[in-house]
């Protein structure tokens, strides 16, 4: 899971009036010629003021195979191109987590240069899918938020984390069944069936799209859904479907962050600045959970100055985020180990609550998916034990083994079904990534028969957001996916690594 951002501002600015409008299509078991109807809402978040927006809430079934079945609003924003000559099919934006606002996460981007290079080209359409927060319902898991800040001012180690993010999900359990909320029904197959409802009420045939990171797993049931209706795929950080993430994420951690250490030793600039890195780090893990430290950061949300009590697992888990984008952990890494824990101190936001990231749709879209998928790390390097322990602060495997019992009439989706796909794809993904190990794309990519496949030395996990290259990529195969783009500037992106200042 990547981590959460909060991207944008939560301030309303009145774009339409508030009318209602019934669009409906045939009935059929088909998904996206399920019956329709939205309400036009104003947008809550900001766009710039000559821009053409339109925002919605889409009543959809809540489950798909039964269109009579209740109904769940889904929160959309459709970005009208300026452009006379526009392409007819708009490109459909999906962002990581699960949990991320889609919202939050691209509205900011459309009032920026790479916003006006997508507008340029076609209508840009943004779905809120199911669960997330500008949605009806939404899966906030507001009961995690107060286990979350408990666990800031106290030495809390992933054992006991676990125990209490059960005891917390328990109670939202509740309170969504309370709701009467169908909580297997927040999967990736139903998310996909709403793009195909949405758009057709929109008046849109043929489309694009654009995953990232878990948005991807979500395009991998669009391209089995809609293989004539997509134009063009873009995966970006893609995240094979199955339970091969989950089963491993943190032992592929654990394996990804030891073989950094045998990258820096083998490089003799690095293993002269960082000398015993990892038996170092190590170490230091050990100590810190026998003698915790404290340190002073800023809450993300109040902006108040709170203490921190860092221990071993609260490192570990700062690191695993951390290495979703540092691909210089090393360095980053040998100052903890020095007790300069200023970089921890300007990023604490993995400790706080994240007040818009619906933290419970993981949990739904992944349980049901992978019903019966068991963790475990595998092989680990030797001494990693206590590091993978203490990635269970906030998220993992074993605590959503706990909660599947929570989840019930779960059903698998797509178990054991290959993707087999016609529909032009380009995967981008680092060689650097930490939750997705490189031979995890072989079976995404062998069933792709259109597809181009880029991995990105020097990078971790999302090519588009680490530079240009990437971001230049899409938009030329946007404008031409029949052939790969030119990949020449991926040359500029091998690691070295950063040594002390």
């Amino acid at each position: 899971m990547n981590k959460p951002t909060q991207l944008g501002s939560r301030f309303a600015i009145p774009l339409y009036s508030i009318i209602v409008v019934l669009i409906f299509a045939a009935c059929s078991r088909d998904p996206h010629s399920t019956m329709s109807r939205h309400v036009v809402s104003d947008c809550p978040l900001d766009v710039r003021e000559e821009q053409q927006v339109r925002c919605a809430f889409f009543y959809v079934p809540e489950r798909h195979e039964h269109p009579d079945s209740q109904k769940i609003q889904i929160a959309v924003a459709q970005f009208k191109s300026a452009n006379p000559n526009a392409a007819s099919d708009p490109l459909v934006l999906l962002s990581g987590g699960p949990g991320d606002s889609n919202f939050d996460v691209f509205f900011p981007v459309l009032s920026g240069p790479l916003g006006e290079a997508l507008l340029s080209q076609r209508d840009v359409v943004i779905i809120e899918s199911r669960g997330l927060y500008y949605s009806k319902p939404n899966l906030v898991a507001k009961e995690v938020f107060a286990v979350q800040l408990e666990m800031v001012g106290n030495n809390v180690k992933g054992p006991e984390a676990n125990r209490k993010l059960l005891e917390a999900m328990r109670r939202a359990h509740t309170r969504f069944m309370e709701e009467g909320i169908d909580l297997p029904a927040f999967n990736n197959r139903e998310t996909a069936a709403d793009i195909g409802v949405v758009l057709t009420a929109l008046g849109y045939d043929r489309f694009n799209l654009f995953g990232a990171s878990a948005g991807t797993m979500v395009a991998q049931e669009a391209l089995r859904m809609y293989p004539d209706r997509l134009r063009a795929v873009i995966l970006n950080a893609a995240v094979p479907d199955g339970p091969a993430l989950f089963e491993q994420m943190f032992g592929n951690a654990a394996r990804s962050l030891s073989r950094y250490f045998a990258m820096c030793e083998a490089d003799p600039a690095c293993a002269s600045a960082y000398p015993h890195a990892e038996e170092r780090f190590l170490r230091k893990l050990a100590e810190l959970n026998v003698s915790p430290t404290e340190v002073s950061v800023t809450d993300p949300v109040t902006r108040e100055t709170v203490s921190l009590v860092l221990n071993g697992d609260k490192v570990s888990s700062w690191v695993f985020v951390s290495m979703y984008w540092n691909t210089q952990i090393i360095r980053s890494i040998d100052r903890i180990v020095n007790g300069d824990f200023t970089e921890i101190q300007n990023g604490p936001d993995i400790f706080f609550p994240m007040p818009r990231f619906a933290y419970a749709l993981g949990y739904t879209s992944a349980i049901a998916d992978n019903p019966d998928f068991v963790a475990s790390d595998g092989p680990l390097p030797d001494g990693y034990q206590d590091f993978t322990d203490g990635l269970a602060l906030f998220f993992s495997p074993r605590l959503m083994e706990a909660t599947r019992d929570l989840w019930q009439g779960a059903s698998a989706l797509a178990k054991g079904k290959k993707l087999v796909s016609d529909v032009p794809t380009l995967v981008m993904n680092g060689a650097l990534d930490h939750v997705i190990p490189r031979q995890n794309l072989d079976k995404l990519a062998s069933g792709l028969r259109n597809g181009y496949v880029f991995v990105f030395d020097g990078v971790a996990h999302s090519p588009v957001d680490a530079g240009e290259c990437g971001l230049a990529m899409m938009m030329a195969f946007l404008a031409d996916p029949s052939t790969a783009p030119n990949s020449e500037c991926m040359a500029d992106y091998q690691h070295t690594f950063a040594l002390p200042e």
